[in-house]
């Protein structure tokens, strides 16, 4: 019994830095999008938009 909650505890760990490093990518590749984001043309800047605006949203995956 108590092997599985350590092995549990031990999931859990690891799912929650998985998550913290899923975010950091999206919050850098967010950033990533602004600075190239005026260079773009007029179809593609609104494809960022919308692509920043799901990042945003997907914080709390």
């Amino acid at each position: 019994m108590d092997n599985m909650i350590e092995v549990r505890r031990r999931t859990a760990a690891i799912e929650a830095e998985g998550h913290e490093k899923m975010l950091a990518l999206c919050w850098a590749f967010r950033a990533q999008l602004e600075v190239v984001q005026s260079r773009l043309s007029p179809a593609d800047y609104r494809y960022a938009e919308a692509l920043k605006t799901f990042l945003l949203r997907a914080r709390g995956i």
